[in-house]
């Protein structure tokens, strides 16, 4: 016992205080443009159905990783030649914050919605980009065994955070108005700005490291023999793969898009974006043919459509999330994916003999949008790592040599396509796989309550009053005090085990809230359930943080974080929150709370996976000393 105490005085580290007052500024903007928003949007008698569109200001935080390369690779003077890479680009983010902070505040909702919109989403964007700097930051600061008390306080602070942007910024409202309020906000961003002027700058990451790197990799793919690339001539393997998808599905998918009655009715925009669709499929076929035919300069126009085809897959994208209009085509792998989750999801509710879900319970336009921008991403992401990595590519047509590159393509490849690459290569193409999928489910059965937790109170009659104690106010402190608890697990137990205690944790933790559904309105046994729950879920997320922290390379912290941390919120966030009222409604919500710990099945089995390929407490540890 008397060990477990001393490994608190981790937390005493200089560099871990700082990334506390840093995850206070990062918790900081994402209330004030949540709910205390909406409070003041609803005071100003602005419209349910307007204040919900308000939803689509947070984009920024899922699309942060496509800015991500540009803050990791490009300098801004004066700030990064003052404070370095990193400390420079927070400090932007930050001045960023407080203007358009305060900005918001001096709107007139009722008046002028725009302005108002308009600065949240400013706020959302400057708020992204700072926690892609102070994740990069946190990880290249804190040594391997200090990851864990790294994200503890930075759940720490970020709870802290949300919590003086809600309570503290509606008390001063109520006091001042929400023009003071939104003033007084901005100024607290002057912490993070206080702690980055004190902090020191990593040393173990440069971009001169990165482009060495590069050329170090280059080199070694040139001198394969060619008796090692003979095995590789000819049409198979990956380049088979890109020549089907490019050259069959994209075009079916193209086509299942015009006829499909998920579309709904054809709007102008949508006829936009279609001619967009055509133009990129065409440019597929095209590319197909001289990848099959190994025509000489195949390779160059590989990267030439991957970079024209990600481009229109961001404009379009961005457009269905911010834009007017909001235009949707429903891509066939989307569909595809999300049918695979419809009939796994009808298998598990038939075991509980509920009625089965409807197919439009699951085959929303934002959830076949998201989950076709990934599937098209990756794919394209693949063909430009084809083209410089792949043995059948160096094989078929030779490799462009580096000099003679595009500058680009050079600063793809370095920005972009080498984080993929590094994060494939370190693992192996199967554990690599494995660990997205990880990822993906890790807190699926913690998030199944998201938005499930407060009309559950209600319905078993909790008034908003006792909601907001026991669940808002000693919720927020039991969830630090978990979040602390899983700094000092890490340390001790190391990466590995304390995911594995952490997944069982929250899913056992949702059968407490089976005590409360069968016991009724019980004040004290609520008090329980809520220190269970949030221990376990605070616990969970800093031993998340320390292992996705954990799983980047020094050199591309920044883009492979804001990866990893958007992958992780694909399933979570954007099918198995908002269909868990579906599971509720076909279930009821005793055996809701009994088949949410079953979705911790696939979390441990990959786990189990992933320790059965090798990847321990040991191996792990031993290979990030190496990186560093």
């Amino acid at each position: 016992m008397r060990g477990w105490l001393d490994s608190f005085a981790i937390y005493k580290d200089p560099r871990v205080v700082g990334v506390l007052f840093l995850g206070f500024s990062s918790g900081l903007p994402i209330m004030l443009i949540a709910s205390t928003l909406s409070t003041w949007l609803r005071e100003e008698d602005v419209t349910r159905a307007a204040i919900g569109l308000f939803g689509f200001a947070f984009a920024p935080y899922t699309f942060k990783f496509a800015w991500a390369p540009l803050m990791d690779r490009l300098p801004l003077p004066p700030f990064t030649t003052i404070f370095g890479r990193r400390r420079g680009w927070m400090l932007v983010s930050q001045i960023g914050l407080i203007v358009s902070i305060f900005a918001l505040g001096q709107t007139t909702p009722g008046i002028d919605l725009w302005w108002t919109a308009f600065f949240a989403v400013m706020i959302a964007f400057f708020s992204a980009s700072q926690d892609i700097v102070i994740d990069a930051y946190r990880v290249e600061i804190l040594p391997e065994e200090k990851l864990g008390a790294g994200a503890g306080v930075v759940v720490l602070g970020y709870r802290i955070a949300m919590w003086v942007a809600t309570a503290g910024a509606l008390l001063i409202a109520e006091a001042a108005g929400w023009s003071a309020a939104y003033t007084v906000m901005a100024l607290l961003v002057l912490i993070g700005v206080g702690t980055v002027l004190s902090i020191g700058e990593p040393t173990q990451s440069s971009t001169a490291l990165i482009d060495q790197q590069v050329l170090e990799e280059d080199r070694l793919l040139r001198q394969v023999p060619k008796s090692q690339l003979a095995a590789f001539e000819g049409v198979g393997g990956l380049l088979f793969a890109i020549i089907l998808f490019y050259g069959a599905w994209q075009p079916v998918s193209t086509v299942f898009g015009i006829f499909s009655p998920l579309a709904g009715e054809w709007t102008v925009a949508q006829g936009i974006v279609l001619l967009g669709n055509l133009v990129v499929t065409g440019l597929g076929l095209k590319l197909a043919w001289q990848l099959y035919s190994r025509e000489p300069g195949a390779l160059g126009h590989a990267k030439n459509f991957a970079l024209i085809a990600i481009a229109w897959l961001a404009l379009k994208t961005l457009w269905y999330a911010l834009g007017p209009w909001t235009p949707f085509i429903p891509a066939l792998h989307g569909a595809v994916v999300l049918a695979v989750l419809y009939g796994i999801s009808n298998v598990v509710v038939g075991a509980f003999g509920a009625e089965p879900f409807t197919t439009e319970a699951f085959l929303a336009p934002v959830w076949l949008t998201i989950v076709g921008f990934w599937v098209e991403l990756l794919a394209l992401i693949t063909l430009y790592g084809f083209t410089y990595f792949s043995r059948r590519a160096h094989a078929n047509f030779g490799l462009v040599p580096i000099a003679e590159e595009t500058s680009v393509h050079l600063w793809m490849r370095r920005a972009v396509i080498e984080p993929f690459y590094d994060f494939v290569k370190r693992n192996g193409v199967g554990i690599a796989v494995t660990i997205l999928a990880f990822i993906s489910v890790y807190k699926a059965s913690d998030v199944l309550l998201t938005l499930m937790a407060n009309p559950f109170y209600i319905d078993i009659g909790f008034s908003r009053a006792e909601i907001a104690w026991v669940s808002g106010t000693f919720g927020l402190w039991m969830t630090l005090l978990g979040g602390v608890i899983g700094g000092v697990l890490v340390f001790r137990l190391g990466l590995m085990r304390s995911l594995t205690v952490s997944v069982v944790f929250m899913a056992t933790s949702n059968l407490m809230f089976l005590l409360l559904s069968l016991s009724g309105p019980n004040f004290v046994l609520f008090h329980l359930v809520i220190f269970v729950e949030n221990v376990s879920g605070g616990l969970g997320t800093t031993v998340f943080v320390a292992y996705l922290s954990s799983l980047c390379n020094i050199h591309y912290t920044a883009v492979q974080y804001a990866l990893l941390t958007s992958f992780m919120q694909l399933l979570g966030k954007f099918v198995i929150v908002p269909s868990s009222g579906f599971f509720a409604d076909a279930l009821g919500w005793e055996m809701f709370f009994i088949a949410s710990t079953l979705f911790a099945l696939p979390a441990l089995l990959l786990l189990w996976l992933l320790q059965r390929q090798g990847i321990t407490v040991e191996a792990a540890e031993a290979e990030a000393r190496k990186r560093r």
